[in-house]
């Protein structure tokens, strides 16, 4: 299976990338290739989660110190692979794409890389990319360019959903760098996700508007970045991320990763933390009396509450408030009632497993 990426850059420039995976697109900022006097000097990023897919919308402002000038621009995606059907990978995986400079919403053409007469390399393209080619007119001064389209984002089985976007071509233009970047990330209400530690040498000043945590520390999984910590776990309850930065020239581009559970439970609480629940997928993938019955009467009623823990119930009992306090998405709200909280991890089945083994042992210690 591949991950396709998507990939936004002047036809010419730019490159593209592919890792394991299915349905994996990603953003990117407009790059120059020879064009060495145009600056970009103001970013405003606006990624929201819609579902599989991720709304994208920009705001550009480019600086030309010199005499107006034309430059053909190309949006470059391959197609789909993995588990895509033949149909679906005739089409690109972007919807709803417009570009507009100015006040002007620009035309541009789709088609085949192999079929527009544009002699990129093989590094930036693969004759059966889809390329969506348009014009830009760069004024003396200062050209604003909107750009706004969906993208769907990638899955696998270490990650149920995950949406990247290259910020490193921000580096391309004349003056290295993105002047003054803006990034705002809204993922929906009570997310838990992974965002990068840092762009660069210097961590990354993560900031949260609204009700959530972002953690103090570096989390690592071990096939991801050779193990090492760079990960960061934000949790929004609701609320959005956002990142201003000058002069800002990352190195590392982003990622946000709603890991799968396997995954996920190793990132619950800091490294330096026991995590009660390590056991976890031992547990549900045997889905058995036997494995239930190996519990500890605490571990019992960690699990029991669980899923009230993960809703963020305020729990009357100060003990079970002090265990779930060092998971990262646990905060207590007294506005939660206890009816209808979703399973979020301990499923029916097990939940009768576990109090059925919990009856078992308190019949048992009072006939003794």
């Amino acid at each position: 299976m591949k991950y396709f990426k998507l990939s936004i850059l002047l036809l010419l420039g730019g490159s593209l990338q592919a890792n394991d995976g299915v349905f994996y697109a990603m953003g990117n900022t407009l790059v120059p290739l020879k064009e060495t006097t145009i600056q970009l000097k103001k970013e405003i990023l606006n990624l929201q989660r819609k579902g599989d897919w991720m709304q994208v919308d920009i705001y550009f402002e480019f600086y030309n110190p010199g005499t107006e000038k034309e430059l053909t621009v190309g949006f470059v995606t391959p197609p789909g692979s993995g588990d895509v059907l033949d149909e679906e990978a005739k089409h690109p995986f972007v919807k709803d794409f417009m570009v507009m400079a100015g006040d002007r919403i620009l035309p541009y053409k789709i088609a085949k890389m192999n079929e527009t007469g544009f002699k990129v390399s093989s590094k930036i393209a693969q004759g059966h990319d889809f390329v969506y080619h348009f014009t830009i007119k760069f004024l003396k001064g200062i050209t604003v360019i909107r750009h706004s389209y969906l993208y769907k984002g990638g899955g696998s089985v270490e990650a149920h959903r995950d949406f990247d976007y290259r910020l490193t071509t921000g580096t391309t233009w004349a003056n290295n760098g993105i002047d003054d970047f803006e990034l705002n990330i809204n993922m929906g209400d009570d997310s838990y996700f992974s965002i990068p530690s840092a762009f660069g040498t210097a961590p990354a000043a993560w900031q949260l508007s609204g009700i959530g945590r972002i953690t103090k520390h570096n989390f690592s999984i071990p096939f991801y970045a050779d193990g090492k910590p760079v990960l960061k776990m934000a949790y929004l309850r609701k609320g959005a991320l956002q990142l201003r930065a000058a002069n800002f020239k990352p190195t590392e581009d982003l990622s946000i990763t709603f890991w799968n559970i396997h995954n996920e439970v190793n990132l619950w609480c800091e490294p330096t933390a026991k995590n009660d629940f390590a056991g976890f997928m031992e547990l549900m993938w045997s889905d058995s009396t036997e494995a239930v019955s190996k519990l500890s009467d605490v571990e019992l009623r960690l699990y029991r509450n669980l899923n009230y823990a993960r809703a963020g119930y305020d729990f009357k009992d100060e003990l079970l408030k002090k265990a779930f306090s060092k998971y990262n998405w646990y905060i207590p709200d007294p506005a939660i009632k206890p009816e209808n909280i979703p399973e979020y991890y301990v499923t029916k089945d097990m939940m009768r497993l576990i109090t059925n083994e919990e009856k078992k042992r308190k019949e048992k210690s009072t006939t003794q």
